[in-house]
């Protein structure tokens, strides 16, 4: 019938409705698109099938068989999600152990037993508040002297909204960048005056003390180890004491590259001041806070950052750094940036 057309109307007929569920079946399986489906609509409605394009649907579908009969049988099927299943309730029950044995830890610590390891000391506490401290100052600039900054350069210097961004971003990269230094300078001439004076008492000569150095690199390296725990704890405590030289080595070293010094204002200076000091705080930590930024053109991270003003996949420029506890801690604050 379908090669050539002939047979009476009523043969046909009788055909469709034998074979109709058949149709409804393959089509079910294949789809409204398939060649079968399309012959076989044809030709129940009567109309003449080519015998190329019939040919055509007849291999397509033996296609679809092969793939059928390649198939996992359904009793398989049946056994890999029963497999399936009791391997999640095993997850489960796994899971719920746990919740078990944490609720009853908690409740034991509730009844006033003492855990055995404590969770935090009180130097670690003190350490933490600060931190969360100096964060909290830090991300209060960004809301007050940033903005302030930013209208002085806008109104005073007709800079334009993008150039006020880049320059107050780069006096935080700037005193990052000193204050790194600088503390780890700081670090090496602390702990060779302490080594100094404990080796060499009375004479104090440099030439004498590297000799010295040299001949007993053990008795050096030993020292060094305990002088630096001592200098460290020693200058998290003094820390503050040396914010005003550090302010004006930053103004003597860092200020031109980012403002003509002639053109800076109360304002500006007042937002690099508070800059050049918090960050100076977080850097003498041990371990040192961190400040974090994303470089142009990179996929904004959402997880620790906010888009500011405009929105985008991608990053036009740093507005504010987020803030790590350290560098490997966890956010405290989410930074702001410009996307495009």
């Amino acid at each position: 019938m379908m090669a050539d057309g002939t047979g009476s109307r009523g043969s046909q007929s009788d055909a469709s409705k034998t074979e109709l569920p058949l149709a409804l079946d393959l089509k079910m399986d294949f789809g409204e698109k398939s060649k079968v489906m399309e012959v076989l609509n044809r030709a129940f409605a009567g109309s003449v099938v080519d015998k190329h394009v019939a040919s055509a649907a007849i291999r397509e579908f033996e296609g679809l068989l092969d793939d059928l009969y390649n198939r996992p049988p359904k009793w398989e099927m049946v056994t890999m999600r029963r497999a399936e299943v009791e391997n999640m309730r095993e997850i489960i029950k796994y899971q719920d152990k746990k919740i078990r044995d944490i609720t009853e830890r908690v409740n034991q610590m509730n009844r006033g037993e003492t855990p055995k390891h404590p969770l935090l000391t009180d130097k670690e506490k003190r350490d933490m508040t600060k931190r969360f401290d100096l964060a909290d100052k830090f991300n209060s600039v960004f809301e007050n002297e940033w903005k302030a900054a930013f209208s002085e350069l806008q109104s005073n210097m007709r800079w334009r909204d993008l150039e006020c961004v880049y320059s107050l971003m780069r006096v935080v990269r700037n005193a990052c960048d000193l204050c790194i230094n600088l503390a780890e300078d700081q670090m090496d001439r602390m702990l060779l005056s302490m080594e100094e004076s404990v080796i060499d008492p009375l004479n104090g000569k440099g030439g004498k003390l590297k000799k010295i150095f040299q001949d007993h690199m053990g008795v050096y390296s030993d020292g060094m180890k305990v002088a630096e725990k001592y200098a460290t704890e020693y200058r998290i405590e003094r820390a503050e004491a040396s914010v005003p030289a550090v302010i004006d080595l930053f103004m003597d070293s860092k200020l031109r590259a980012i403002i003509d010094p002639s053109q800076l204002r109360r304002d500006m200076r007042r937002y690099i001041q508070k800059i050049v000091e918090l960050v100076w705080l977080m850097t003498t930590l041990d371990p040192p806070m961190r400040l974090y930024w994303q470089q142009q053109t990179e996929r904004v991270n959402m997880d620790f950052f906010d888009v500011y003003d405009r929105k985008g996949d991608f990053v036009n420029q740093t507005v504010w750094p987020a803030v790590f506890m350290h560098n490997t801690g966890k956010i405290i604050y989410k930074g702001q940036v410009l996307a495009m």
